[in-house]
């Protein structure tokens, strides 16, 4: 077999093995290796060595410069979720597990975890509260 068809036979497989194996990368391997065949067959190419350098600098080239454009026409399955933990702890029942009083913390379940928690009103154990914001790792909470 001759070796331009061996190129171009390894960078259709690349080509392929990308619909297996998606990451936007082995399919820019597999067309440099069709460009470094088709080179090959019009002569440009004439040593094993130059074959192997221009398939490894044509892939960078196409990996660095095309993979970009292509990845804004071509979306991945990716969403932005809010990241702000505040805007879903805001506004959340809590539960008192330990006493709070206007100048003493006291603690709270949120979540299956307990929260260090203050308020301006006393809250018994038992109790139901609703979280106003968060000043570091303490919620600062008020009664229903």
């Amino acid at each position: 077999m001759e070796q331009w068809l061996i190129w171009v036979i390894a960078g259709a497989v690349m080509v392929l093995l990308e619909f297996i194996l998606p990451g936007g990368i082995i399919v820019f391997l597999g067309l440099a290796a069709m460009m470094v065949g088709g080179s090959i067959h019009l002569g440009w190419i004439t040593s094993t060595t130059t074959a192997f350098l221009t398939w490894f600098i044509s892939s960078i080239f196409l990996m660095l410069f095309l993979r970009s454009i292509f990845i804004k026409y071509f979306e991945g399955d990716t969403k932005v979720q809010n990241v702000n933990e505040d805007i879903d702890l805001v506004g959340s029942l809590v539960e008192i597990v330990e006493d709070v009083l206007p100048h003493k913390e006291g603690r709270v379940k949120f979540r299956d975890t307990t929260w260090i928690a203050r308020s301006d009103e006393k809250l018994q154990v038992g109790s139901k509260a609703v979280v106003l914001g968060r000043d570091g790792n303490n919620l600062i909470i008020k009664s229903l």
